[in-house]
């Protein structure tokens, strides 16, 4: 299964942590879920707000499981985000 996650930054958080970065590179890494896509969303100015990841997992645990070792979340950088089952309809 496809999933999307999308995890809004808190307002003053554009600015990543050098050692969150690390740790992100690292987590992008995992070999256990593919992850098919994951950066940053930007508004009109051209400043980060939100993080998109688009991985496959077996089921909505494991999805949830990938999403709660996430640097970013543990970081406490998002203001709120959610996970949603994807389905890729063009591509």
């Amino acid at each position: 299964m496809l999933f999307a996650w999308i995890g809004f930054l808190k307002p003053g958080d554009e600015t990543i942590p050098q050692d969150v970065n690390q740790q992100t590179n690292d987590f992008l890494q995992q070999p256990f879920l593919q992850i098919h896509s994951a950066g940053p969303l930007c508004d009109e100015n051209g400043h980060r707000t939100a993080m998109l990841m688009i991985f496959e997992a077996n089921d909505r645990a494991a999805a949830e499981a990938l999403v709660e070792n996430s640097p970013y979340r543990r970081a406490g950088l998002y203001e709120r985000h959610h996970l949603f089952e994807y389905r890729d309809e063009v591509g």
